[in-house]
Formats: C-alpha cells, sequence, structure tokens
C-alpha cells in the first residue's frame, strides 16, 4: 500500500473513531440530531480546541461572522475583569446644595452615579438609614440627579423587540437604580371586580389606572394577560394597566419596567425616604455635573466586580453588561463614557493581548442587537486565552454550571456532562448559541463555540447539548 494511501486509511479510521463527518467536520452525531431538527450545517460555526494547546477537535466554519447573541458578553465580562479588577466596587455619591441647620437641608439633594449596576432597593434604603443615621430628615429642595458619568441619551427602554415593558430591554443610567423595574402584585378583589395592583417595591407619586377586566372561568393558561404602559409622566406619573385577570387566580405577579429613569428613582427615592422617617416634597430633575466637593456620604456598591460578573453570565443580565462596558470606557478617561469610546477600549485591550478580531462588532456589550459580531474561531481563541490570564478562576466561576445553575441548570441533568462544563448561552429570534469549557472524561479542558443562525436556529439546542456531551466523550 502506498504511504499516501495509508495515511488517508489512517484519517478516514480516526475520524471514524471520534464519531467525525470527514466530509462535514462536525461530530457525526451532532450532525446526526441536526438533520434530525432539519437545520442545514451552513447555517452553524463550530469550535473546540484544547486549552492547553494542540490542534483543533473541531473546526467548522471558524471563521464566518456570526450574531452571538449574549454570548458577547464573555467579551464583555472578560475585559471587565481584565481591566477593573474582580475587586472593583462602585461608588454612589450624596452631595448637600444648601445648609444643613440641625436636621433640616435648606437646599438640594444631590446623587451622583458611579454607574453601580445593582444599586438595588434594599441598597437604597441602607443609604437613606446611613443619611438619617448622620442627622439628615428633612430636604427643603429638589433632588437632583447627577449621571454625567455615562452619556447614553435619555431613552430610557431600547426597543429592540417591542417589548417595552421588559425589564431586558432597559437601558444603562449611571445612576440605574432596581433595574428600573417594579413587580407589579395582582389580587382578586372578586369575581366581577378589577384586581387590586400594588407595586414592590412601591413608587411614591405614581397613579396607577387600572383597566383590568375580570374573566370568569377557573384559573389556567391564558386567563391573566396584561399590558403595561406608561401614562403621564408627571408628577405625579401614571401607569396605564389593561388587560384581562381571572379572579379564581387568586394573585399573579410580574416584573415590569416602568416609566422613565427620572420619574423611576424619583417614586423610588421618596418612598424609601418617607419609609424612614423622611421627610420631602421637592421635584427631581437631572443635571450632569452638579456633584461638588467632598461628599455628605460615599456609598459603596456591596456586590464587587466579580460577583456581578456572576449575574451577567449565569443570568444573562443586558442592562448590567452594558454597564460593564461602559465602565471599562469611564474608568479609562474623562468622563462621559459613551458606547463608542467603551468599544475602542475594548478593542484596544483585546490587540494588547494578542486577540485581535477584525470581525468582531459587540454594539452594546450584551448581545441585544441585530448588528453584533464575532467568529467562533475568534471567541474560541478568546476562552482559550482567559484560561492562563490572572483572572482566569473568576471568569470560569461566572459560567452557567451544565445541569447546576443559570441558564444551564436544566441541562444535560444526571449525565456525566453536568458539573463538567461552564457554558454561556444565547438567544434571539433566528439566532442561538453557546460558548464555554468542557471538561472532558480524559481530564482535558476544551474551549467550546456553536453558533448557528436561520430561520431554524431555534431548533438547535439538541444538537448543542450532543456537541457537549460529544466533547466529554472524545476530549
Amino acid at each position: 500500500m502506498r504511504a499516501g494511501s495509508m495515511r488517508l486509511l489512517v484519517l478516514v479510521l480516526l475520524a471514524l473513531h471520534l464519531g467525525v463527518s470527514r466530509a462535514e467536520g462536525i461530530p457525526a452525531p451532532v450532525a446526526a440530531a441536526l438533520r434530525k431538527a432539519g437545520v442545514p450545517t451552513a447555517d452553524l460555526s463550530i469550535a473546540v480546541r484544547p486549552v492547553d494547546g494542540g490542534e483543533a477537535l473541531v473546526a467548522y466554519n471558524v471563521d464566518a461572522a456570526m450574531n452571538p447573541a449574549s454570548t458577547i458578553k464573555l467579551v464583555t465580562t472578560y475585559a471587565a475583569l481584565s481591566l477593573l479588577g474582580p475587586q472593583y466596587r462602585w461608588h454612589t455619591t450624596v452631595h448637600l446644595r444648601g445648609r444643613l441647620v440641625g436636621e433640616v437641608l435648606d437646599g438640594d439633594l444631590v446623587l451622583r452615579g458611579g454607574g453601580d449596576p445593582k444599586l438595588v432597593v434594599e441598597d437604597l434604603a441602607a443609604m437613606i438609614a446611613q443619611l438619617r443615621a448622620k442627622g439628615l430628615r428633612e430636604i427643603r429642595g429638589d433632588l437632583i440627579l447627577d449621571d454625567g458619568l455615562y452619556d447614553v441619551g435619555r431613552r430610557a427602554v431600547e426597543w429592540f423587540d417591542g417589548e417595552r415593558s421588559a425589564p431586558y430591554n432597559v437601558r444603562p443610567n449611571a445612576l440605574l437604580m432596581n433595574f428600573k423595574s417594579t413587580k407589579l402584585v395582582f389580587t382578586a378583589a372578586g369575581r366581577r371586580s378589577r384586581p387590586r395592583i400594588e407595586l414592590d417595591p412601591p413608587l411614591a407619586d405614581v397613579r396607577i389606572e387600572n383597566g383590568v377586566r375580570p374573566r370568569a372561568g377557573r384559573c389556567r393558561a391564558g386567563s391573566v394577560a396584561l399590558d403595561i404602559e406608561d401614562g403621564e409622566i408627571g408628577p405625579p406619573a401614571a401607569l396605564i394597566v389593561s388587560g384581562r385577570f381571572a379572579p379564581s387566580c387568586r394573585r399573579y405577579e410580574v416584573y415590569a419596567s416602568v416609566l422613565d429613569h427620572r420619574n423611576f428613582v424619583h417614586g423610588l427615592f421618596k418612598a424609601q425616604w418617607q419609609a424612614a422617617g423622611g421627610s420631602w416634597d421637592g421635584v427631581t430633575r437631572f443635571e450632569a455635573g452638579a456633584a461638588r466637593g467632598m461628599p455628605f456620604l460615599d456609598w459603596v456598591s456591596p456586590a464587587d466586580l466579580a460577583e456581578i460578573v456572576g449575574e451577567v453570565n449565569k443570568r444573562s443580565n443586558n442592562v448590567m453588561a452594558r454597564h460593564l462596558l461602559l465602565q471599562i470606557a469611564a474608568v479609562s478617561g474623562e468622563p462621559p463614557a459613551t458606547v463608542g469610546r467603551a468599544r475602542r477600549v475594548l478593542n484596544a485591550w483585546l490587540r494588547a493581548q494578542g486577540l485581535d478580531m477584525p470581525e468582531l462588532l459587540v454594539e452594546n456589550g450584551a448581545g441585544l442587537s441585530r448588528i453584533a459580531s464575532v467568529s467562533a474561531a475568534g471567541l474560541a481563541r478568546m476562552l482559550v486565552h482567559a484560561v492562563s490570564s490572572p483572572v482566569a478562576q473568576p471568569f470560569i466561576d461566572s459560567l452557567p454550571i451544565v445541569g447546576i445553575d443559570g441558564t444551564m441548570k436544566r441541562r444535560l441533568r444526571g449525565t456525566k456532562v453536568s458539573g463538567n462544563a461552564w457554558v454561556k448561552t444565547g438567544s434571539l429570534r433566528d439566532v442561538r448559541a453557546i460558548a464555554g469549557y468542557v471538561d472532558a472524561d480524559s481530564g482535558r479542558r476544551y474551549a467550546v463555540v456553536m453558533l448557528a443562525h436561520g430561520r431554524r436556529a431555534d431548533r438547535t439546542r439538541a444538537a448543542q447539548d450532543v456537541l457537549l456531551r460529544w466533547v466529554f466523550d472524545n476530549g
């Protein structure tokens, strides 16, 4: 037998042993799952690389620029951990613009936003408790919001998919509070009555127009259908709630993004201030640069960056990811930070790491985008780079553990992959993606990326799971 023929035979036997389709470069079990789902392989890009170097285990269409959906958060979070440090914390400062006489501020209270992506109602209550402990009880002026750290415009919601009240569509703000969202609690008030509606956390100076119709019958799918819109901008601001509610359901809860940033912060702050025994009846307005001099109070975020990155990747929080992108620009130069400058800082850092990706477009850093792009090769190369970086452990720890938590909690449970893979998911209309790591049965770790687009992309979940199992068994 000739040497060339012998080499070809060895390659074929190796491919059969690994279960790889030599014609396509896709593992045979994965190709079979794709055929069963009716997904064209031309709509895919797959990269599987050992993190300790060596040849790729799978490389199919790896250089194609494709929409990564939320897997782009891996780029944002890796850069943030590297540039800011895992222990980085945000500062929100409170300034007095006026004289404090006894317990009374004769002037304005200024809040300066530091970009904290997780300033939730519990943090605000603790901040207000510290203000009260410092002797402040009554504010005889206005609440001034200095959000000049970021320049992203005043639009509060990204109309990405038309879901204007969806919390995932909230846009960044340097003084973001409670993700600009509240829980609407609907409670039955009688068979023929509209339900009672409460806000949790409560928002002061907000009027609810309850147009919800009671619907007879037992509680089942479709018994509750609600629409939530902003009404008058106020004060008082208005929420218009319409739709239907079956009293047999007794209680129903839904989280919603409501109002614009000014009215939301006004309502949240005033409700918490009054609950703490404070007095204030002014208005709220934006004024970039209003915070001057030493702060009256410096509030430091309880959560450090490593914890925030964990929430971004495990829960795929969009607005928090967008804050991280802006923050790397905010610390790199004079404010305000813009998305354009943040992209330049990110790309410059990638180039400095030898990770230049000409096809990369992060747009907003969260993946809530139709123009974001990356290649499987580029993303896999970055994942390999991250493993040997100083932030390797917090980065890997931030990813959903397959079969254990995050967006991968219910997938591959009870299999050998469970607990041995860390994988970020991504999904948009006509886009499905996974990216992360698999510790193979051999003990070797692999970076795994699978990107899919097209009208059948939503049918690739089974093939994704098959790929993760195949890497575990064959890596």
